[in-house]
């Protein structure tokens, strides 16, 4: 956790000077740097090696520049911890239930359109989808025999959403549709399925 927090207070300590000077260059796009927290519901897909799963809650946070106004491109660095509780067909302890979590580093490359509310409170609403690759930094410890190892590194998926803006306060609603499989067994099928809700600030 420590490490994750020190890479990312580096990356924001290392876009925010570059936001600066977009902001006072006219000739340039629009850039605004933002950050967020919120959570996640996470489930897997069916797979051979699990005999049930459930959907967990877990945690995300993350940094992210956007670049334009009305159509804007949005890359950024998240942490994502995930959460589940399965029972695998093999564990140490047959049929027993436990917490999977496993941690991950994101890169999301988010392509998007902000539409004018005329409401007194709402300003923006936001239409968003692109890719994102993430790669896996941890596994909690658990009864099911599962560790860093056995879950696959390379994570792929696609997301969309929707967001919220009031000012420089945002709100998204994002769903995370995996495409590659959580473990590392030959024949794991399970993929990753997430919808969190993030609460955030650009400026």
């Amino acid at each position: 956790m420590k490490t994750t927090l020190l890479i990312l207070g580096i990356t924001l300590l290392t876009i925010a000077p570059l936001t600066q000077s977009l902001a006072q260059d006219e000739d340039r796009p629009n850039l605004k740097l933002g950050a967020k927290i919120g959570a996640n519901l996470y489930s897997i897909s069916d797979d051979p090696g699990l005999v049930d799963n459930d959907t967990g809650l877990g945690y995300e946070f993350g940094i992210y520049g956007r670049i334009g106004d009305r159509f804007y491109v949005q890359p950024g660095l998240d942490f994502v911890s995930y959460k589940t509780h399965i029972i695998r067909t093999v564990q140490p302890r047959p049929n027993e239930r436990d917490a999977f979590v496993a941690r991950y580093m994101r890169v999301p490359v988010l392509v998007g359109f902000r539409s004018t509310y005329d409401g007194s409170i709402l300003s923006h609403i936001r239409y968003f989808a692109g890719p994102s690759f993430a790669f896996n930094v941890g596994v909690k410890d658990n009864n099911l025999a599962l560790r860093r190892k056995d879950v696959r590194n390379a994570q792929f998926a696609l997301n969309g959403g929707v967001g919220f803006d009031v000012r420089f306060l945002a709100l998204d609603l994002t769903y995370h549709y995996g495409f590659s499989t959580v473990l590392n067994d030959d024949d794991a099928e399970g993929k990753g399925r997430a919808l969190s809700l993030t609460f955030g600030f650009a400026f």
